[in-house]
């Protein structure tokens, strides 16, 4: 808005005796000055704040107007809105002290996100230091929350300014991998805040934050010996931990599961390299189900957990079959005998939608890091095969997750007829999505004949398919340049005897019988654990079993 100017136009005379038009001189009339102090604040609620402060400077009227809108704002953003960008520049101490003395009722300020803070203050230097927005902070005696992105900050603010809520997510900026050594953060225990994301941070430990409803951990290194003694997060919806440096004892884990156990509402659980002792989950969704640990569960994901089990899988889906929604599983758990034992459970998943097979995360994907190189890191020492999941399995897949819309499966090179997956009693008639990665072994034929059996299909994706095999891996039977020896003869033959025996264990690789929710221990075969039991009848089975429970 700039100063009134004058300007000359032609313009008729009225009285003018003469024919022609005659020159006036008029003012164009400044509308903004003539609106009052009332108008202009209501003006400057859909104005951004940098827009407001400027307009300081342009009349001694909107001067007061503004000096009026600031004494009585409650909530001011400082990004408008965008919270990914920085604060204006060129703030000071003294200039943001200023400004925010022109708010003594501000409750809520959005937006503090600086793009660079002093740690101390410069003797001689007005900078923008961490000591000076404390302090401007402290000058707002009804201040209730902040929202920054700033590791310091926050932790700044936790520390001196503890009954301050920290609003919206906290999302660190700078994050990277390997882990910035300068990124720092000590959560508190009486932190306010619900939503904490980090990326590439040093974390001494995770504690018991009773407000806290979403944590993601991504690139975090634990450095504490014990980093979950004191977890415990009663409210907690969210939880991932996706390649994490931390301790490489399984037991230290224990107090991580038990206390996620005891987050009633947890929906979301996404496990990536996370090294927990095998067969605890299990154990923990044995002794909490009767307070619903895990009930609410609608996303599941493990991907590259060294120790995991498939019955820590089991249990987990088994215990929230009512509400789960998607489901991704890393190679090592993508097998015949985990769906074999979903479905002697006969539960039903009503809300199921989503299944990827064989899932790796993103970051080891694209990764260019060695991985002897992740592991001196403080990643955990894991090397995945490919899934040997089968055309039985598949076929297991399509009866126990009948309503499913998005099937996603990454090499799994022991797949080879996929019209044999559908079944006259369930034909996948809501999958509207698949993708395939790195099936090498399906044959396009097969292929061919499946996706016209899916009545819903939409979208197909393919990926490093149909192609041939190395020379000689068809003579000594191997799963062409997967880097396993099993013999795909070996795997046909297995799959023949699970379709006309179950109850042989013997020849079964993974036994297709679920135990039963008790304290019944599994067996150890070649070195894993795996599902035990025999066929039940339906009065002993699981399914009896969680119906008297009260999971079913």
């Amino acid at each position: 808005m700039g100063p009134r100017r004058k300007f000359t136009q032609l313009k008729p005379s009225v009285h003018s005796n003469v024919g022609g038009p005659v020159l006036k001189t008029t003012e164009q009339k400044d509308y903004i000055n003539e609106l009052s102090h009332e108008v202009l604040c209501h003006i400057f609620r859909y104005l951004p704040m940098k827009d407001i402060i400027c307009m300081e400077s342009l009349s001694r009227k909107l001067r007061e107007a503004v000096t009026l809108f600031l004494r009585v704002v409650k909530v001011v953003d400082l990004c408008g809105g965008r919270w990914w960008e920085y604060m204006p520049s060129g703030f000071t101490d003294g200039s943001f002290l200023l400004l925010l003395k022109k708010m003594p009722d501000l409750e809520q300020l959005y937006g503090l996100h600086p793009r660079y803070l002093e740690k101390r203050r410069i003797r001689g230097h007005d900078a923008f230091s961490l000591p000076g927005v404390l302090e401007a902070l402290q000058a707002c005696p009804y201040l209730l929350g902040v929202e920054t992105s700033h590791l310091e900050l926050v932790e700044a603010i936790w520390t001196y300014m503890p009954q301050v809520h920290i609003l919206g997510k906290f999302r660190n900026r700078n994050g990277a991998f390997p882990i910035p050594s300068e990124n720092k953060l000590t959560i508190s225990i009486t932190a306010k805040i619900q939503t904490l994301h980090l990326v590439g941070v040093n974390v001494p430990e995770i504690p018991c934050v009773s407000m806290l409803r979403h944590l993601y951990l991504k690139w975090v290194r634990l450095t504490k010996p014990q980093p979950f003694e004191d977890f415990l997060c009663v409210s907690l919806r969210t939880f991932v931990m996706r390649n994490c440096a931390g301790p490489t004892n399984a037991l230290k884990y224990v107090p991580l599961v038990t206390g996620l156990a005891s987050a009633r509402n947890l929906e979301q659980l996404e496990l990536v390299r996370v090294p927990f002792l095998g067969g605890l989950i299990q154990h923990v969704v044995e002794d909490s189900w009767r307070s619903g640990g895990f009930r609410n569960l609608h996303t599941i994901v493990f991907g590259a957990c060294k120790f995991a089990l498939e019955v820590d899988l089991g249990y987990l889906i088994i215990t929230a079959a009512r509400r789960l929604h998607e489901l991704r599983i890393q190679p090592s758990l993508t097998k015949d005998g985990v769906f074999s034992a979903l479905k002697m459970a006969e539960l039903e998943f009503p809300q199921f939608e989503t299944l990827h097979l064989g899932f790796v995360d993103e970051f080891l994907l694209q990764c260019k890091l060695s991985h002897s190189e992740l592991v001196k890191y403080g990643l955990a020492d894991v090397i995945e095969n490919p899934g040997i999941i089968t055309d039985i399995g598949l076929k297991v897949v399509n009866e126990v997750f009948t309503n499913i819309k998005y099937l996603l499966i990454y090499n799994c090179p022991h797949l080879h007829n996929p019209h044999h997956w559908i079944t006259d009693q369930s034909r996948w008639s809501r999958l509207v999505d698949i993708t395939l990665v790195r099936c090498h072994a399906i044959k396009l034929e097969s292929f061919s004949q499946f996706i016209e059996l899916l009545p819903s299909l939409e979208f197909i994706c393919l990926d490093q398919m149909f192609r041939e095999p190395p020379k000689g891996c068809a003579r000594v039977g191997l799963s062409a340049g997967t880097g396993i020896g099993v013999s795909s003869a070996l795997v046909s033959n297995h799959n023949s005897s699970n379709d006309n025996a179950h109850h042989n264990q013997n020849e079964a690789d993974i036994p297709p019988a679920p135990p039963p929710l008790n304290n019944q221990r599994h067996q150890q075969q070649n070195g894993n654990e795996r599902f035990n039991g025999s066929v039940r009848s339906r009065e002993t089975g699981p399914c009896f079993y969680l119906q008297q429970t009260g999971l079913l």
